[in-house]
């Protein structure tokens, strides 16, 4: 049985069913997940965790007590899938580092990040692990602004308009701190997979389903007070090169469009400002956080 779906602008059809994902009557294809054998692998799995590489047939992935995944074209995930497969995983899977690969192979830039809209546009928020992205994007949403994306953001990059982001699915991933912070109790929200403490935040209101420019980029980090400084030019190239989604796969996808997305950074960068905003590490302060953000994008409309 298929399940159609809308997200990052595509429809997909799935063999598993998808509920973080908005369903859509639409049958006009442009990518489908399916179950299969894959045959001819060059992946080396044996006791290992997780997998990858890139042939001129596809993008080959590998993890443990999920399966073999081909991604071909930007159109077709094929799963071979284990026998124990624990369903939760493979949907965090997909949701994740796959969408990231049909996003890179039909063209978009890729950011780990998540994204939010604030006065019809985008402000995307960037930084290592754990340092807030989520956590920022929950804390607006809760304050009236809707979600774009969370975790896989999609760039669509032109010379001739201006940076758009993708609307991806109405879901936040958060640790149970962050949940906590929201006032709401971790045991609320359903674990993302049995073994994992982020939690699953599914949003019933306030996600954005429409394409909107990008105004901002905010690289995430610690301070004794907060602010939001501007970046220079060399840094702003370092920090979208950092959380650009494909690097977790070493040159694995750059083999073949490596000019093509190092363009496409400094294409972004030439477009959309970004900023440093720094914060205190207590999220008691997030409120706060979120009125800065606000008062900066307030002060700087037009």
């Amino acid at each position: 049985m298929s399940h159609f779906y809308s997200a990052y602008g595509l429809t997909i059809q799935s063999e598993i069913e998808l509920p973080e994902l908005n369903a859509t009557s639409s049958t006009d294809v442009d990518t489908w997940i399916r179950f299969g054998p894959i045959k001819d692998s060059p992946l080396q799995i044996q006791n290992i965790p997780h997998c990858y590489q890139n042939t001129d047939r596809g993008m080959y992935l590998y993890w443990l007590g999920v399966g073999t995944f081909l991604i071909q074209d930007g159109q077709d995930i094929q799963i071979d899938k284990e026998t124990d497969l624990d369903e939760d995983r493979l949907r965090l899977f997909i949701l994740g580092a796959v969408m990231g690969v049909i996003l890179h192979q039909r063209g978009f830039l890729v950011l780990h990040a998540s994204a939010v809209a604030i006065q019809g546009e985008a402000v995307v928020f960037i930084g290592h692990k754990r340092w807030g992205k989520s956590t920022m994007a929950a804390t607006l949403h809760a304050r009236g602004h809707s979600l774009i994306a969370d975790d896989v953001v999609g760039l669509d990059i032109h010379h001739h308009h201006p940076v758009r982001v993708q609307p991806a699915f109405p879901q936040i991933k958060l640790w149970p701190d962050a949940v906590t912070s929201m006032g709401k109790q971790p045991e609320e929200l359903p674990r993302l997979a049995a073994q994992l403490e982020k939690r699953n935040h599914l949003l019933s209101s306030g996600f954005m389903a429409n394409v909107l420019p990008l105004k901002y980029i905010y690289v995430l980090g610690q301070g004794d007070e907060m602010s939001i400084v501007p970046l220079s030019g060399q840094e702003t190239i370092q920090y979208l090169l950092q959380n650009s989604y494909v690097m977790r796969f070493g040159q694995e996808l750059l083999q073949e469009r490596g000019a093509t997305h190092f363009q496409q950074l400094t294409m972004l960068a030439q477009k959309v400002p970004l900023f440093r905003l720094l914060r205190p590490a207590g999220l008691e302060l997030l409120p706060n956080v979120a009125t800065l953000v606000e008062e900066h994008h307030l002060a700087n409309e037009g």
